[in-house]
């Protein structure tokens, strides 16, 4: 079976998620006896009025000015009630922007989670119509789509720019359909990502490997019909089966309910005789059992109320691809459309060698995503972008959530004994081997292992009762761009919650901590902290691993793609310092095809903007482009351009067009001072952790932003980007594989010590 790419398929554009370009998650605790704290809300909407008051009196202390904010929903967790709230922009959503408010069990707002775009000024009349948007998306494909795809116009918040109007156009697909935006004043197509969330897994009472003797066990939920069919839910959910479609050429995705019980009144389908029966009744039966199994869990345990119509499933069984085996399984959002209408999409595929739906991992962990996406929504996806660039972090978490639900509910740590063991790549999320930053390689499934394993860890530690109320509460609290160190922070609420609560202890508490610090997830923001001398080491994935398997070439795609280091870095100089010099090695995992550059600015971080496929590094002070070594620095003193200030604190970006993938070590050294020593070491010391982190603490003062700089200081800028290979359309159907090779240098990394 193959592993799941590090990016999906290219088809005209890279595969993009459309979370917005809004800051990362801001975290403000509310002072107690504050107005915004000291109102208090009875009744139904208590919760959302103490939650809107506590916004508007506490507006100037967040910045909220200017901002319009759209009540989205209301989650439980224990006593406690999270009310969030979507950013709108004159009636438009604002991608990727949202808040997040705990309030006790008095309505009394206690924490804000801010994750908005400010000083939105983008003029949202658009200049190119709806049609036009269509047109543009269509011409990626080369064709005429069959089926009308929907477009709605948003804003996305580009820092840098004050926002730029665009198309959502959804388009569906078998692989679970995709969003494309287009810029409604140019008209240009700026971006694209998949809709679906991807998974492996297969089903009997858990799968055909732990409990393989099938057992007659009770349908609930079912709707009464005549003629009986797998349809529940109070008309939310139904099971059926994929009989054709192939979007991508132009043909709409088929399915059909056709199975009915088969003894009297139940659906005793024995398991198929042949392992690519692409019809079998037991595969549909099995969907609808463990679905409704996972969805009675999170109404139960957790008060999710899923009867709502956006929360109305589809469930494909046996999926193929154009009549082709599907080694996967995914959650998409885009739904599916007539006769079977609706928003949400499970697909569980019909492998090459197995039926997916012979393990309830795979529809547990798909369930999950459904669920997030449905009541959080903070799942960017692989390729989630926000003003740092590439921000995957989200969609990292989530798949290690959904990892770890999967597993919580069936009651073993191992996800995947039936489908992905064979080929030994099973998720064991009782290991606890992986660190922020030197483990994570920029690939979601392969980085949620590291959530999935903390979260493992806190059920083994309290029991599945309180990991499970762990885990959800910070669920809660996540925002579109949220960086593991936003779940670390969450994490502490939701523990602290449970220590106000009587369910933990102080001591509980602490051992949460260090749970947190054992993965490095203290410091794992979106910038890691260089100053004092400090040297961070991590990763970044190369161009290798992104065309791998797809019979193209580094140098198809280099002048097309611009990637860069899954981190930034800072560094704040002692103020004797006459200068700064950032120092970079690359480590290349074969070969040394390296095309690099550097980038630095004062005050704030590099500033990023959409670029013809990835995001760009436009906003800078300093440079140093175009290396072709595997070494290099950067130097600021006083003949720099700006001159160097030890007021300041720099930060540091790398950006690439690396053919292989590499570990990066980054350090910053003060020039004119004499470097820290360590007296208790005769030898050099080594590194002190960070305690950096892209959010500042509420009580820290928030450096000003300084007037947009043009970049200035290069050293050698690479030259002018030589025309395409091939135009967007010839690019269907290149596969963007990498998480295997990732995986290898991560082996790798640890084996050296």
């Amino acid at each position: 079976m193959r592993r799941l790419p590090l990016l999906l398929p290219l088809t005209a554009l890279a595969a993009l998620a459309s979370a917005g370009l809004a800051a990362a998650s801001e975290w403000h605790t509310l002072p107690k006896g504050s107005p915004a704290t000291a109102l208090s809300f009875r009744g139904a909407d208590g919760a959302r009025g103490a939650a809107e008051a506590a916004l508007k009196h506490a507006a100037s202390d967040l910045r909220l000015q200017g901002v319009s904010l759209r009540y989205q929903s209301e989650l439980v967790d224990g006593e406690h009630r999270t009310v969030r709230f979507a950013q709108v922009h004159a009636g438009l959503p604002v991608l990727g922007a949202a808040v997040a408010i705990d309030l006790t069990r008095e309505n009394r707002a206690e924490v804000v989670v801010l994750d908005v775009a400010r000083d939105l000024s983008v003029a949202t009349t658009p200049t190119h119509g709806e049609e036009a948007a269509r047109r543009a998306v269509e011409g990626t494909y080369g064709m005429t789509l069959a089926e009308r795809p929907n477009a709605s116009l948003a804003v996305f918040p580009e820092a840098e720019t004050g926002g730029k109007l665009v198309w959502v156009v959804d388009v569906r697909s078998d692989r679970g359909g995709e969003r494309y935006l287009v810029d409604a004043h140019t008209g240009k197509l700026v971006h694209r990502r998949s809709l679906a969330v991807h998974a492996r897994g297969r089903v009997y009472p858990i799968s055909s490997a732990v409990t393989p003797e099938v057992q007659d066990l009770e349908l609930s939920g079912l709707d009464a019909a005549d003629p009986q069919t797998l349809s529940g839910w109070n008309g939310n959910f139904k099971v059926v089966n994929y009989v054709d479609g192939d979007l991508i050429g132009g043909v709409p995705l088929t399915v059909e309910q056709s199975v009915e019980p088969n003894a009297g009144e139940d659906f005793l389908y024995d398991p198929p005789t042949s392992a690519d029966d692409a019809h079998d009744q037991f595969a549909q039966v099995g969907i609808y059992y463990h679905l409704t199994r996972m969805r009675d869990y999170f109404v139960s345990t957790h008060q999710i109320d899923m009867g709502a119509p956006g929360w109305k499933l589809v469930a494909v069984a046996n999926m193929l691809e154009a009549g082709r085996p599907m080694d996967n399984a995914f959650f998409s959002g885009e739904g599916v459309g007539e006769p079977f209408r609706a928003p949400n999409l499970i697909a569980i595929g019909q492998g090459s060698f197995f039926d997916f739906s012979d393990d309830s991992d795979v529809f547990l962990h798909e369930f999950t995503h459904y669920v997030s996406a449905n009541a959080v929504g903070y799942n960017g996806g692989q390729f989630a972008i926000n003003e740092y660039g590439l921000s995957p972090w989200a969609g990292s978490i989530d798949e290690g959530i959904a990892d770890y639900f999967a597993c919580t509910v069936n009651g073993d740590s191992t996800l995947g004994e039936a489908t992905l063991a064979p080929f030994g790549m099973a998720r064991d999320l009782a290991k606890d081997t992986k660190t922020c930053p030197g483990d994570l390689v920029g690939e979601v499934h392969e980085d949620g292992e590291l959530i999935g394993s903390l979260a493992w860890s806190l059920r083994e530690k309290f029991g599945a009762k309180v990991g499970d109320k762990l885990v959800w509460g910070t669920v809660t609290l996540l925002t579109p761009n949220a960086s593991f160190g936003d779940f670390a922070k969450a994490l502490k609420r939701a523990t602290g919650k449970l220590v106000t609560a009587g369910e933990l202890t102080e001591a509980d508490a602490g051992a949460v901590d260090a749970l947190i610090e054992s993965r490095g997830l203290d410091d794992c923001e979106e910038v890691l902290d260089l100053s004092g001398g400090k040297s961070q080491t991590t990763n970044m994935f190369g161009i290798d691993s992104l065309v791998f398997g797809s019979g193209a070439s580094c140098a198809d795609y280099r002048s097309q793609l611009s990637l860069q280091s899954l981190f930034h870095f800072k560094s704040k100089p002692d103020r004797a310092a006459k200068g700064v010099r950032f120092t970079v090695e690359l480590d290349p995992d074969r070969g040394n095809d390296v095309e690099w550059s550097i980038y630095v600015r004062a005050r704030r971080h590099v500033g990023f903007t959409l670029g013809e496929l990835l995001p760009e590094a436009t906003n800078y002070d300093y440079s140093v482009e175009g290396i072709t070594e595997t070494s290099g620095e950067l130097v600021i003193d006083e003949t720099s351009d700006p001159p160097f200030d030890p007021t300041q604190t720099y930060y540091l970006v790398i950006g690439h067009k690396n053919c292989p993938s590499s570990s990066v070590t980054v350090e910053s050294e003060d020039l004119g001072v004499e470097p820290p020593v360590d007296p208790t070491e005769p030898v050099e010391p080594e590194p002190a952790g960070s305690t950096g982190g892209a959010t500042p603490d509420p009580t820290d003062p928030v450096e000003d932003p300084e007037p947009e700089a043009t970049a200035v200081g290069c050293a050698c800028r690479v030259g002018e980007p030589s025309a395409p290979v091939a135009p967007w359309t010839a690019l269907a159907g290149v596969a963007l594989a990498g998480a295997a090779v990732l995986r290898r240098r991560a082996r790798a990394r640890r084996a050296l010590g």
